[in-house]
């Protein structure tokens, strides 16, 4: 394959502005003041995509490790970490252990309470062996390999598929680390995905001695998705256990596509609003569009939620005998959550044929005729038409406007028809 020029351009253009790294150093210097001031044995740390050294410019948060010594492994974390940040007014994040966000200076911090361990066998919490990726992909990672990590990043991101969290369930940052260490690439990478095939089982550091074993050795649960990675700091965890089968294949996909047609629109930042929605109309279809506005806590949470209601509202499309050609999802974590729906641009018919239990169970039988009036039998079933609520998409925007589960999961919602 030829070098694809334009690749280099792009490198350049994701290498952050290092004055950045002199702010967050000042800040961490801030925070070991107030641990010292604490006399709490403990230490900050960068932690992340800053301290790998693979942060894209402009598109990134600061997480900071805060390493209590050992000692202190049945003491609250989080409590204590609170008492030393204080008087910083961060906010409280609740999770498997509780961190801190604030910004400072207009940058984002994560602030994380961890145990200094020195393998992943003494942590008492997953987060305790999150520094240990920074160590191990520094020792791991050669020249050129920290933009080949931020060419990745932009590609999945553009693609919409970067990010472990549970409403994206995409690629993880360290999950896109091991992979370029394993493939040496960006373009090694891509050539090797256009052949994946789900169930792909990669152990980089070979721990086990074949795929039975590792399989075995890592919980069942974590293993269902298409792909199974064996985390290099934790052996016995799947990195890749987030990610899901649709995601997966997205990412095989515009591998395949990339490698064919080489583009640096393959990079561009997606900007979904109404009028990005509205290049999806086609003749004789319309879109439903709920514009969802996120309630404030954790961003993992937030989306969560959002997500739920997306799904919720693309059932309820389902139960009502909508055809949907298409339903999209999409969050930027800062603005509102958007649904969309493409559907027909007919209204339904005035009859709605409900179909009951079959003829021979006599006690559900008893209950669908209590239930309805006019009974028939087609097929060896019970069926009753009767007169259909929903026509047009129109009738249900009191419906989700009232819903008690999109009312308890965002702050508001504004429901929009294109045509």
């Amino acid at each position: 394959m030829k070098k694809i020029t334009f690749l280099e351009k792009i490198k350049t253009e994701l290498k952050p502005d290092t004055s950045i790294i002199k702010k967050v150093d000042l800040f961490v210097k801030k925070i070991d003041e107030l641990i010292k001031k604490s006399k709490i044995k403990a230490k900050c740390t960068k932690g992340g995509s800053l301290a790998k050294g693979t942060f894209i410019k402009g598109d990134f948060d600061v997480d900071l490790f805060i390493k209590f010594d050992y000692s202190y492994k049945k003491e609250d974390l989080s409590l204590l970490l609170e008492k030393i940040i204080k008087s910083l007014k961060a906010e409280k994040v609740h999770g498997s252990r509780d961190y801190f966000i604030l910004d400072y200076e207009g940058i984002n911090f994560e602030i994380v309470p961890v145990l200094d361990i020195k393998n992943y066998e003494m942590a008492r919490n997953v987060t305790d062996a999150s520094p240990m990726h920074v160590d191990w992909l520094k020792k791991n990672m050669k020249k050129g390999q920290s933009d080949e990590i931020r060419l990745t990043k932009k590609f999945c991101k553009s693609i919409d598929v970067y990010g472990a969290e549970s409403y994206i369930m995409g690629f993880s940052g360290h999950l896109l680390d091991i992979l370029i260490i394993h493939y040496g690439s960006f373009i090694e990478l891509l050539k090797n995905a256009a052949k994946w095939k789900e169930k792909l089982i990669i152990d980089p550091d070979k721990f086990y001695k074949n795929k039975n074993e590792i399989l075995m050795s890592i919980n069942k649960s974590k293993t269902a998705g298409p792909m199974v990675i064996v985390d290099p700091v934790i052996p016995l965890r799947n990195a890749a256990a987030s990610l899901d089968t649709e995601k997966f294949k997205i990412f095989i996909k515009m591998a395949r596509k990339f490698l064919k047609n080489p583009s640096d629109d393959f990079f561009k930042t997606k900007i979904v609003d109404e009028n990005y929605i509205r290049t999806s109309l086609t003749k004789n279809k319309k879109i439903l569009l709920i514009k969802l506005k996120p309630l404030t806590g954790k961003r993992d949470v937030i989306g969560s939620k959002l997500l739920k209601c997306h799904t919720f509202i693309a059932k309820k499309l389902i139960d009502s005998e909508f055809k949907i050609y298409k339903s999209e999802f999409f969050w930027d974590k800062k603005n509102e959550g958007m649904s969309w729906h493409i559907i027909d641009n007919k209204e339904l018919s005035t009859k709605k044929i409900i179909e009951g239990p079959p003829i021979d169970m006599e006690d559900h039988c008893k209950i669908f005729k209590k239930k309805y009036k006019k009974i028939e039998q087609k097929n060896e079933k019970l069926i009753s038409e009767i007169e259909r609520k929903i026509r047009k998409i129109e009738d249900l925007n009191e419906f989700f406007k009232k819903s008690l589960y999109i009312i308890s999961k965002t702050e508001s919602m504004e429901l929009k028809i294109l045509e």
